[in-house]
């Protein structure tokens, strides 16, 4: 998966440290992505802090699939990418998720809360 030549980074910002990588994807890889992607989108959710329940949301406007490695030996490597260039596991992570906006999508800023208290109820479980 890896190239002869490095990674295009892009030093956004020092403190904290931000990067920016260029040109990881051939465009095979995007459009297998596409491909795979495409028949799965659907109206994205937000989980409703209150009930947990999923819902859509009015600042929440686009097209969602989630890919697991599982799904093609593409997202497998797409994965194994991520996890080098960003040197860490992916033990915890959740799958790929390719998103549509499409006219008029958006999703606002927001805090995810649902993660906070997945890691509050592990810690005190």
């Amino acid at each position: 998966m890896f190239y002869i030549n490095p990674l295009k980074e892009e030093v956004v910002y020092l403190k904290p440290r931000i990067v920016l990588y260029h040109d990881c994807l051939t465009d095979k890889e995007i459009e297998r992505v596409k491909e795979l992607a495409t028949p799965r989108l659907q109206r994205a959710t937000v989980q409703n802090s209150v009930t947990g329940q999923l819902e859509t949301a009015s600042y929440r406007v686009s097209k969602s699939a989630w890919l697991k490695d599982v799904d093609d030996e593409m997202i497998f490597k797409i994965s194994q990418l991520a996890k080098n260039v960003a040197n860490l596991t992916l033990d915890s992570v959740e799958e790929l998720q390719v998103v549509n906006y499409g006219i008029g999508g958006h999703y606002e800023p927001h805090f995810d809360f649902a993660r906070v208290r997945e890691v509050y109820n592990l810690v005190v479980s």
